[in-house]
């Protein structure tokens, strides 16, 4: 999903292939965690590299909280 030129996730849980786009279109967004069957999505800071905020692919509404960070704070590769 695009949306002013972010990719995003979708509001709610999201998939393997759809956490890889938004994984390849920035610099500081990162799939972690990666347990095979579920996985952690995580922001980053641009600059220290700490951790701004992270989602389980499975948990309710987990999209539409690291849409926030991606769009506030996501390091396009473009």
């Amino acid at each position: 999903m695009k949306n002013e030129n972010h990719v995003l996730l979708p509001e709610d849980t999201f998939t393997r292939q759809q956490a890889e786009a938004v994984a390849d279109a920035y610099e500081n967004i990162a799939i972690e965690d990666d347990q095979g069957s579920h996985f952690r999505m995580v922001v980053r800071h641009r600059i220290d590299g700490q951790m701004l905020w992270r989602g389980w692919d499975f948990e309710p509404q987990a999209g539409a909280e690291l849409n926030k960070y991606i769009v506030s704070h996501g390091v396009s590769k473009e």
